[in-house]
């Protein structure tokens, strides 16, 4: 039976306020001029849910959503994009997360982070059953990232999205409320796919080599690792198999968003059921694309876009 979700991109959605061309001292300076400035949203569930709608995939973000001057200026934005609008949730109380995104003039960044409240975050009893039932995957963003959700909830959440059919797909993000490198140790039993950025793996194994990484992981319990390398492409292992996606070659404008439209990328390409290489390639191309724009989610257009630019794009090839 046909599902009405592809995905389901469980986790947080903030405020994005973008300057570009900012030098690295630029906090030591009464005054810097940015280039250009962008205020959009930004966040893992939403990043990874436009992503993927402007791909072809059916996406839903699950998402909570003030009603303030914030949180109508981010609604607005989701409005506009072609994703299912159903499971976010308004609530008066939130105070939304903000982020300035300082993007300096090689295209690396840096966020100013305003934290929301305690209203912002999700509960494991908002997330409508409904909704992992009738979904052919469930992604989750931000673990470390999560106060509401980190540890024993999401894995239970996770457990009943599997128990209905569903792909499980988790990244990572810095662990901002400090609850410690092994705090999602009972999550991983139900992950099938990992993925997150080599800082973020170093930060919970101890390790920097991608087998080491991908091994800890596998040991507790997930089912294939997708470690992200940023400029460097991504490492993938599993029981059966190890390999690198080499990077494609671009000219960065902004690698906000990067890692999220990877995500996106690599659910979009998993779900089309196209061989594990394919997918990770795809997922490189996507990050690649992002970093080509500014903004987290607004440079990918559509799955051909991907296709043709992996198509023409040359390849850096890393010696491992």
């Amino acid at each position: 039976m046909s599902k009405k979700y592809d995905a389901v991109c469980i986790g947080f959605i903030v405020q994005d306020i973008i300057v570009t061309d900012i030098p690295e001292d630029a906090l030591t300076k009464d005054t810097s001029v940015a280039k250009e400035a962008l205020i959009t949203s930004g966040g893992d569930a939403g990043n990874e849910a436009i992503t993927l709608a402007h791909l072809g995939s059916r996406t839903a973000p699950l998402v909570k959503i003030g009603r303030d001057a914030v949180g109508n200026s981010i609604y607005s934005i989701l409005e506009n994009e072609p994703v299912d609008r159903s499971l976010i949730i308004r609530d008066s109380a939130a105070e939304m997360m903000m982020a300035i995104v300082v993007i300096k003039p090689d295209g690396e960044r840096s966020f100013l982070v305003k934290k929301g409240n305690s209203h912002y975050q999700l509960l494991p009893e908002e997330i409508p059953e409904e909704a992992l039932k009738d979904t052919r995957a469930v992604t989750v963003g931000s673990l470390f990232c999560l106060p509401g959700l980190d540890g024993a909830p999401i894995a239970g959440i996770l457990e009943r999205a599997r128990s209905y059919g569903a792909i499980t797909i988790c990244d990572m993000s810095h662990d901002l409320e400090h609850i410690g490198p092994e705090a999602q140790l009972p999550v991983y039993p139900h992950v099938d796919y990992m993925m997150p950025s080599l800082e973020e793996a170093h930060y919970v194994t101890g390790e920097t080599d991608p087998d080491k990484i991908a091994d800890y992981f596998l040991s507790r319990g997930v089912g294939n690792v997708v470690l992200k390398l940023g400029a460097d492409g991504c490492f993938f292992k599993n029981a059966q198999k190890r390999f690198f996606s080499d990077p494609y070659e671009i000219k960065a404008v902004d690698t906000t968003g990067c890692g999220d439209n990877f995500l996106g990328g690599f659910t979009h390409a998993l779900l089309k059921g196209w061989p594990i290489e394919t997918c990770t390639d795809f997922a490189c191309a996507v990050g690649a694309i992002n970093a080509t724009g500014l903004g987290a989610h607004h440079t990918i257009k559509s799955e051909q876009q991907v296709l043709s630019f992996m198509e023409s794009a040359n390849r850096r090839s890393i010696i491992r």
